[in-house]
């Protein structure tokens, strides 16, 4: 399974692997089927490079612009320590702030190292030296609460914190730039330090939350980067892109046509738009802003069925599902020429046949069928037919070419059907949607063990279900459009919680 989003041309190597990175945690939040190992849980899968994918190599612009800001950071304090004392003072105050900051989080609020670092600095005449055995009990104090793979690290700073000097000359100077350097390379050991034994706690929690308690942190993870992820790349002028994306969302809606469009509801009308595109012979896709172009033919290779901001990391998925709606529209038309009655037992084993060449095309991503399949759907028509009737060779030729018809999108059969698949598909999707854990007053049990009543809310119907849509009752077809149907209400479920539920309401009102 590929978990990659597919752009067409360049993007910045750090965008590219940012947009890789969200479509993963969307999937895992989605569909979780389709990126879980076998036999691996959600506890595994965050734990396993924590959602990221750990590299050694630089990858992002970003990070060379913080090294070198850290750099001369650092480079401007270490000149500040070897300076007079009271710029040492003024410089030290502001490093043990940062410190503090760093190492709170691993401390309760009264523990006497943080109790000690909110005091003023006491006078002294050596602030480095005082300095110094500060920094000693803040390792200290934190090798009694790191873990015990952390002794060594800190055991080793401290030991080169307490190691004797021997400097080139004797001069005060050179006294103060040595014991300057040693408290800048303490302070940074330090901040390293509380970087990982905070990482350490986290993993300690995360590894007594339960799978559901991992599940809804990851999903809503993935809802809150997602959206961010899209108003940033859609942003304008560094300002955040809520207003543009909002507009592309409407001006894809109004798209929709028909004499009725106005009547639907909103949330009805952008469902129906989906479906439409989704109808389209043309691919869904959702184009990055660095790759609008003005060269029209560039604009053109996008595939003329865009799909809005806000559908950016459901398109490959989407393009799946255009796949297979397609092929469920062709294996009822192929259906529809054997002329088999409902009673038989050798439908379904067509259908099974049948289907079984249309998924090899899905999973092959190919957009239209190729001659060999072509010859594939034919012969299996005619075997059909002939458990029914001894077709000569003249039927037989036009079978084939009806073969040949039917998988052609402007076909009347094909149109016909794919118009009460989708018109069904569109209507049940529309069904509003409910959120059963939001109408309970009270656990379904208590912690005594005692089972609360069943008693249902007044305003609680059951998820809505795919009804039988004529020329599609064979039981193989019926499987699976109640599959793509129960995909389609995850991506608009998805979209609705994501974009909808408690945000952008002006677009849903």
């Amino acid at each position: 399974m590929d978990v990659e989003l597919v752009v067409v041309g360049a993007l910045p190597q750090e965008l590219v692997q940012v947009l890789n990175q969200t479509y993963f945690l969307h999937l895992l939040a989605t569909e979780p089927q389709l990126v879980l190992p076998e036999g691996k849980s959600w506890l595994s899968m965050i734990a396993h490079s924590r959602l990221t994918p750990q590299t050694t190599e630089p990858v992002t612009l970003r990070d060379s612009v913080q090294r070198a800001v850290h750099n001369a950071f650092w480079s401007e304090a270490l000149e500040a320590l070897a300076g007079s004392i009271s710029s040492q003072i003024d410089r030290l105050k502001l490093l043990l702030l940062d410190v503090k900051e760093a190492i709170c989080p691993l401390f309760p609020n009264d523990h006497p190292i943080l109790v000690t670092l909110s005091a003023p600095v006491p006078p002294t005449a050596s602030p480095l030296m005082s300095t110094k055995f500060l920094l000693k009990d803040i390792l200290v104090a934190l090798r009694e609460r790191a873990a015990p793979a952390r002794d060594s690290i800190i055991d080793g700073i401290l030991a080169d914190l307490d190691a004797p000097r021997s400097p080139t000359s004797i001069t005060t100077s050179s006294i103060t730039s040595e014991l300057a350097l040693l408290i800048i390379s303490t302070m940074k050991s330090i901040f390293a330090l509380a970087d990982a034994m905070k990482t350490d706690l986290n993993e300690f929690v995360v590894g007594f939350m339960t799978e559901s308690q991992m599940r809804a942190i990851l999903v809503q993870q993935a809802k809150t980067r997602e959206k961010e992820l899209v108003l940033e790349v859609w942003g304008q002028s560094g300002k955040d892109g809520k207003e543009r994306v909002q507009e592309m969302w409407q001006a894809w809606v109004d798209e929709l046509e028909g004499h009725d469009a106005s009547e639907f509801q909103p949330r009805d009308k952008w469902i129906r738009r989906l479906i439409r595109a989704l109808a389209s012979t043309k691919p869904v896709s959702c184009t990055i802003p660095n790759l609008v172009s003005t060269d029209k033919s560039v604009q053109d290779a996008a595939g003329g069925n865009e799909l809005p901001p806000q559908l950016l990391f459901s398109v490959p998925r989407l393009l799946y599902a255009q796949n297979y709606l397609q092929a469920l529209v062709v294996a009822a038309s192929l259906r529809s020429l054997t002329r088999l009655p409902a009673e038989s037992n050798s439908r379904s084993d067509f259908m099974d046949r049948v289907w079984t060449l249309l998924e090899a095309e899905i999973e092959e991503e190919v957009s239209s069928a190729t001659g060999s399949k072509i010859v594939n759907f034919a012969d299996e028509v005619i075997r059909a037919r002939r458990l029914i009737s001894t077709p000569d060779k003249q039927e037989e030729d036009s079978l084939r070419a009806a073969v040949d018809r039917t998988l052609q999108y402007g076909d009347p059969v094909f149109l016909l059907l794919q118009k009460r698949m989708l018109a069904a598909l569109a209507h049940q999707l529309c069904e509003p949607l409910v959120n059963n854990a939001s109408h309970r007053s009270a656990p379904d049990q208590m912690q005594t063990g005692r089972t609360v009543g069943q008693r249902r809310p007044e305003n609680h119907r059951p998820p809505p279900v795919m009804p039988s849509v004529k020329g599609f009752e064979d039981p193989v077809l019926v499987s699976r459009i109640e599959d793509i149907f129960g995909r389609l209400r995850q991506h608009v479920e998805w979209a609705h919680t994501v974009w909808f539920h408690n945000s952008f309401s002006d677009v849903d009102k």
